[in-house]
């Protein structure tokens, strides 16, 4: 298997639609997904993580490895494509397809995931902060959509969304070339230098339209 494409950035920044456009581009992201565009199982674990830690998706801190997950790589992967006995993992083998995953906790989360996939690159996607909070409250208020009552506090959410932004540029050192760090608005904007960077981390000529995706 590949090494994967890992998604991180605070939540309502715009990582939805960069998901769709990588999967578009041949990335896979999942066979099963919510309607964030989230695998699923990596979702669930993020969050089984960050329980048995404490925290939460909008309380988040770094798990300490007494609670990482401990289901192997092997068969995250499997579960991530499906495979259900051995001739689907000997054609999925074969194909040796470009996959990866896009959850907001994975900023917290991330040390646990590289543990388990080493060459791992990870895409840190970052938005205006007046942006993000203002998208927050607005879901905070949606029926059947997730809900904290904290966060009604629009200090709480600038506080939440740059201990987001502060984690994940922290692993910028640390990955060097297997990090990159994108603009929600540049991305938006068709803006040639990052279009070419993404393409460049990924090896993939990326055939979707961010503006395609904006709703």
């Amino acid at each position: 298997m590949r090494p994967p494409f890992i998604i991180i950035g605070m939540h309502r920044s715009g990582t939805s639609i960069l998901t769709k456009v990588l999967e578009k581009s041949g990335i896979f992201m999942g066979v099963v997904k919510d309607h964030n565009y989230e695998a699923m199982h990596f979702l669930s674990i993020n969050q089984q993580v960050l329980w048995k830690s404490g925290a939460d998706w909008h309380k988040p801190k770094v798990p300490e490895k007494l609670h990482w997950h401990e289901i192997p790589a092997q068969e995250l992967f499997r579960e991530h494509f499906r495979l259900n006995g051995r001739l689907a993992q000997w054609r999925q083998a074969l194909r040796h397809e470009k996959w990866g995953w896009k959850d907001p906790r994975n900023t917290f989360t991330l040390d646990m995931w590289l543990a388990k996939f080493p060459g791992a690159k990870v895409i840190h996607l970052l938005r205006n902060e007046d942006d993000v909070v203002a998208s927050l409250q607005k879901r905070n208020e949606v029926n059947g959509e997730v809900f904290a009552p904290e966060l009604k506090d629009q200090d709480y959410c600038h506080q939440l969304c740059q201990d987001y932004v502060k984690q994940g540029r922290s692993y910028a050192q640390k990955l060097g070339d297997r990090y990159l760090e994108l603009e929600y608005e540049k991305l938006r904007a068709q803006d040639p230098a990052s279009i070419e960077a993404l393409q460049k981390f990924t090896g993939l000529a990326l055939k979707a339209n961010f503006k395609k995706y904006l709703h």
